[in-house]
C-alpha cells in the first residue's frame, strides 16, 4: 500500500467513531456489519482537502446533551431539593424553601389567595425567588373541577369529573382540560394534579365518587386521556392520580391506609388500565397513592413505598419513563413521626422521584434531611438521584412551551367568554 493511501486510512478510522456517538441520524446506511468488515485495500478514500462534513445531531441527542450538561453543574444539595413539591403558610416559607433549599417546586391552596390578581402576584413572586436557579420551578395546583377546584373565583366553572363523564363526550372533555390549562396558564401555573382516573363502581365511595370518569376502565381511560390531550395543548403538564387506584375503596387515604383485596389480575383488567392509557397518551407525571395491596404486594407497604408497584409494574411492565411523585406525604396513609424518615429512604429506592409535602415546615424538613442522612451513608447512591434529576430536568425543559402572559393579557383569557362557550353544555345543564 502506498504511504499517502494508508494515511488516507488512518484519518478515516479516526473520524468513524467521532459520527456514531449519541445515536445520530445521518440518513446514511449503516454499512456491513463487524464479519462482513471490508479490508483497508477496499476502503474508498476521501482526498484530504474535501472531508466528510460531521452530521448535526438529532434534537434527541441535543436535550441528552443539556441533561447531562445541567446535571453535571448541580451539587448533592441542589439535586435533593429538586425531590421536593411543597406547600407552603406564608411568604417567607415559600422564599425560604425556594432559595435556600431549591425545591423543585410549590403547590399553592386557595388559603393564599382570594383573586386572581393575587394569585398571579403570587406565582411572579415565586419565580422571582427561583431567579437564580437554572431549572425552572413547578408551581402546581389541584385543578380538577368540580369539589377539588383551587381557582379563584372569576374562573370557567367546570363541574367535577363524573358529571363530564356522564356526557360520555370525549371532545367536550378535551374542552375541559384545555381551558383549566389555559386559565393556569394564565395565573403563571404549569402543572395540574389531575386527571384523577381512579374507577369508582361502589356508590360508598362518597370521597371519590364525584371526582372520578365513570365506572369502567374504558370510561375512564377514554375521558382521562382526552383531559389530559387538553390540558398538554395549553403546555401545562398534567399527573395521573392515584397510582395503583383509589377507587375500589371506602377508606381515604388522607385519614388511614387503604387495604385493597385485589388480585394481580383483577387490577391488570380494572385499575390498571386508565393508567396504562395516560402512559400510552404520554402524561408526564404519575401521583402514587398511600393505598395496600397486600396480595400483589406481600410486604403490605402502600404504593408510595412499594417496588413492586413503581418498579416491577408501573416502570417495567408498563414502561413508564415519567416522573413519580408521592401523594402528600402528610396524609395518614404514609408513615408519620419517628417512622417518617426511613419511609422517605424507603419510598425513593422503591422508585418515587418526587415527593408532594403539605405546608408543614417541620414535615418538608424531615424528607429532606431523610435524603441527605440516605446519602451519606451510602444507601442512597448518587446515580439513583442522578436517575431521578434527568427526569425531572427533561420534564422541566419542556415548560418553556407555556405562552407568558402579562396580568392584563392573564385577565382577559381566565373566565372568558371564548372558555365558557367551549364548556357551554357543562355550564348550561
Amino acid at each position: 500500500m502506498q504511504k499517502k493511501s494508508l494515511w488516507m486510512v488512518v484519518i478515516i478510522m479516526i473520524l468513524i467513531p467521532s459520527l456514531s456517538g449519541c445515536s445520530l441520524n445521518t440518513g446514511m446506511d449503516e454499512g456491513p456489519a463487524a464479519s462482513e468488515t471490508p479490508s483497508p485495500s477496499d476502503m474508498p478514500v476521501q482526498p484530504i482537502d474535501t472531508p466528510s462534513p460531521t452530521p448535526e445531531p438529532t434534537p434527541a441527542c441535543s436535550i441528552e446533551n443539556e441533561i447531562e450538561e445541567i446535571l453535571s453543574s448541580m451539587s448533592l444539595e441542589e439535586k435533593l431539593g429538586q425531590l421536593l413539591v411543597v406547600g407552603y403558610q406564608d411568604d417567607e416559607q415559600a422564599r425560604r424553601m425556594i432559595r435556600d433549599y431549591g425545591v423543585g417546586g410549590m403547590v399553592l391552596f386557595s388559603r393564599s389567595f382570594d383573586t386572581f390578581e393575587q394569585l398571579y402576584s403570587i406565582n411572579e413572586q415565586l419565580k422571582e425567588y427561583n431567579r437564580d436557579n437554572q431549572l425552572p420551578l413547578w408551581i402546581a395546583l389541584d385543578e380538577e373541577g368540580g369539589t377539588v377546584s383551587r381557582l379563584p373565583k372569576g374562573k370557567t366553572p367546570i363541574p367535577g369529573a363524573a358529571k363530564v363523564g356522564s356526557f360520555n363526550d370525549t371532545e367536550l372533555t378535551r374542552s375541559t382540560g384545555w381551558v383549566i390549562g389555559r386559565e393556569l396558564a394564565a395565573a403563571g401555573a404549569n402543572l395540574d394534579f389531575a386527571p384523577v382516573v381512579d374507577i369508582v363502581d361502589n356508590p360508598e365511595n362518597k370521597f371519590m365518587i364525584k371526582r372520578s370518569y365513570g365506572s369502567t376502565p374504558e370510561l375512564v381511560s377514554e375521558h382521562g386521556t382526552a383531559f389530559l390531550q387538553g390540558l398538554k395543548e395549553t403546555g401545562v403538564q398534567g399527573c395521573a392520580k392515584h397510582f395503583p387506584g383509589h377507587g375500589g375503596t371506602i377508606v381515604d387515604s388522607h385519614k388511614n391506609m387503604p387495604v385493597i383485596s385485589s388480585t394481580l389480575e383483577e387490577w391488570l383488567q380494572k385499575d390498571a388500565i386508565p393508567f396504562q392509557a395516560m402512559i400510552d397518551a404520554g402524561v408526564d407525571m404519575i401521583m402514587a397513592g398511600h393505598l395496600s395491596f397486600p396480595n400483589i404486594d406481600q410486604s403490605g407497604l402502600p404504593a408510595s413505598m412499594s417496588q413492586v408497584f413503581l418498579q416491577d409494574l408501573l416502570r417495567n411492565r408498563m414502561g413508564f419513563e415519567g416522573l413519580i411523585i408521592t401523594d402528600d406525604i402528610e396524609m395518614q396513609g404514609y408513615p408519620q413521626g419517628n417512622e417518617r424518615k426511613e419511609a422517605v429512604i424507603a419510598s425513593f429506592l422503591a422508585g418515587v422521584d418526587l415527593f408532594a409535602i403539605g405546608q408543614t415546615p417541620h414535615v418538608q424538613m424531615d424528607v429532606l434531611e431523610a435524603l441527605k442522612e440516605g446519602a451519606a451513608s451510602g444507601r442512597i447512591t448518587e446515580e439513583r438521584i442522578n436517575d431521578s434529576l434527568r427526569r425531572i430536568i427533561r420534564a422541566k425543559l419542556k415548560l418553556d412551551a407555556i405562552p407568558q402572559y402579562s396580568l392584563e393579557e392573564a385577565k382577559q383569557i381566565f373566565g372568558s367568554d371564548e372558555h365558557k362557550i367551549k364548556v357551554s353544555r357543562l355550564i348550561e345543564d
